[in-house]
């Protein structure tokens, strides 16, 4: 089997990120619009080769009961958090992971799978997002420096192994919008921003142990299994943004383990249990949120024929 296109390369330089809920649509002309997405995709890679175009379409927990009678082990939606900050979460049926080094591929593929049912659907967003210079987000902090690099070990971060059966290669995905509050961000020094985020602003080096604070966003993110290895997860997240302050991130991450993100939101938040929350907290407002499944490429064809 293999995974959906846009998961294990490089991230592109322009993507939109589509979140939606069926509404008036039914089962069988989503399974038509995604057709259309992909027909739409095929020709422009065909059309533009250069552009390295890719997809992935996700599913929330219900609609996926509603389209195959199995579920991989351990797919939920995500449960809020009342902690130091509130974690809302925002609960959507469909997730469309659109990528390219054109913004105009991009643009193009969000009108194919669109038109016809503008009406059925309810948006709850359309996020059209960039890579911000050699990778920063838009606090000027290079972003996803934990990622895995090699191909090899993307895989082995994001996808089912093939112990799934039919969900094998497929990936857990979450995404959430983070509202930047960069006016107030912006009146920190530098190197109270990089205690704030525990990595050097310029190189994106961490910070030396002694001097990393326990509430630093990367301490905060860090999650170790029982044997103190850290656990990765695979971040495609770029900024969105325009001139007149509306900013911030589009955080997606594809992952094989949903407990993984669930432990990090925790320590984020405050209720992990130490009593200690993400600094970052008090400059970035996450504004929804949720759970998705990315099914193989195969098993998306045999969802897409049944």
């Amino acid at each position: 089997m293999s995974a959906q296109s846009v998961i294990l390369p490089l991230p592109s330089d322009h993507a939109r990120f589509i979140v939606l809920r069926l509404k008036d649509l039914t089962i069988d002309e989503l399974k038509e619009k995604l057709e259309d997405l992909f027909t739409t995709r095929d020709r422009l890679i065909t059309q533009h080769p250069n552009a390295q175009i890719k997809t992935a379409v996700a599913f929330g927990p219900e609609l996926w009961a509603q389209l195959y009678n199995q579920s991989p082990i351990g797919f939920k939606q995500l449960a809020p958090i009342q902690g130091s900050f509130e974690m809302p979460v925002v609960p959507a049926d469909v997730l469309i992971h659109i990528a390219a080094q054109r913004t105009d591929i991009c643009f193009a593929l969000s009108q194919s799978f669109f038109e016809g049912i503008q009406d059925k659907v309810e948006v709850l967003d359309e996020r059209v997002c960039f890579r911000n210079f050699d990778g920063r987000d838009l606090t000027g902090f290079i972003d996803g420096t934990e990622n895995p690099q090699f191909p090899d070990d993307r895989a082995e971060t994001a996808l089912l192994a093939e112990d799934a059966g039919i969900f094998a290669d497929g990936s857990f995905v979450f995404a959430q919008r983070y509202a930047h509050n960069l006016d107030k961000w912006k009146k920190l020094k530098v190197d109270a921003q990089e205690h704030v985020i525990g990595r050097t602003k310029l190189e994106s080096i961490e910070l030396d142990d002694e001097i990393q604070p326990e509430n630093s966003h990367v301490s905060r993110t860090v999650v170790e299994d029982g044997e103190g290895e850290e656990l990765a997860i695979l971040r495609h997240s770029l900024p969105y943004g325009d001139g007149r302050g509306d900013q911030g991130l589009f955080f997606i991450a594809y992952t094989k383990d949903l407990n993984i993100i669930d432990a990090m939101l925790e320590r984020m938040f405050g209720t992990s249990g130490d009593g200690i929350h993400d600094r970052l907290l008090h400059f970035v407002t996450p504004m929804d949120g949720a759970y998705y499944f990315a099914p193989s490429e195969e098993l998306m064809e045999e969802v897409l024929e049944n």
